[in-house]
């Protein structure tokens, strides 16, 4: 290969988005933000909240509810995961932090999927340890997932806004992604069930 090509994109990415199923369209999905958006707006209009972005797969969605919140506020972002498989949850690996002070502030944390929820829940924490006056959650996506893999997964948050609830699938496109890729797609697709590998 020479220097000034790229790798191909694999044959499994393809697969994934050829094979894949909508289950919700790219118009539901802007009709749930709008919907959360008014939402959030009651919520936060007065409190000159700090919007922090989770990266990577809240980039989306955070770009979509900035253009809907008419009224003041700031925007950083964090990028962290929790360290192995632990589960008591305030131990983040950071591979960046805020920008923004959070002492005092009314912090709202923006990501794509809530799923185990491990990470949100360490991030909520953490942002109260930091001084946030209140902390706020909105998903784009809150998996349904049932009592048993519930209980699997151990006491996490709940989030305060969901904008959509879907099944329990492998869940790709507005933000969430296929083994890096397709987080540019404007609606939700589920990987079919045998190319999941045993992990939704």
């Amino acid at each position: 290969m020479r220097a000034d090509q790229s790798p191909a994109v694999p044959a499994d990415v393809l697969g994934a988005r050829a094979r894949a199923e909508e289950i919700v369209s790219p118009e539901a999905v802007q009709f749930a933000i709008d919907q959360t958006a008014v939402r959030l707006t009651v919520a936060l209009n007065d409190l000159n909240p700090l919007l922090l972005c989770v990266l990577n797969g809240g980039l989306p969605y955070t770009g979509e509810l900035l253009k809907r919140l008419p009224f003041p506020l700031e925007l950083s972002y964090v990028h962290a995961g929790r360290y192995g498989q632990a589960t008591r949850g305030r131990e983040l690996n950071w591979y960046a932090r805020p920008t923004i002070g959070l002492a005092g502030r009314h912090v709202l944390l923006i990501d794509d999927i809530f799923d185990q929820g491990n990470t949100l829940s360490a991030l909520a924490a953490w942002s109260l340890d930091e001084g946030a006056a209140t902390v706020t959650t909105t998903v784009l996506v809150d998996k349904e997932l049932d009592a048993g893999r519930l209980a699997a997964e151990g006491e996490t948050i709940e989030v305060d806004y969901p904008a959509l609830r879907c099944p329990d699938r492998y869940l790709f496109g507005c933000g969430m992604d296929y083994r890096g890729y397709w987080r540019n797609l404007p609606g939700i697709h589920a990987l079919p069930r045998d190319m999941e590998d045993g992990h939704v």
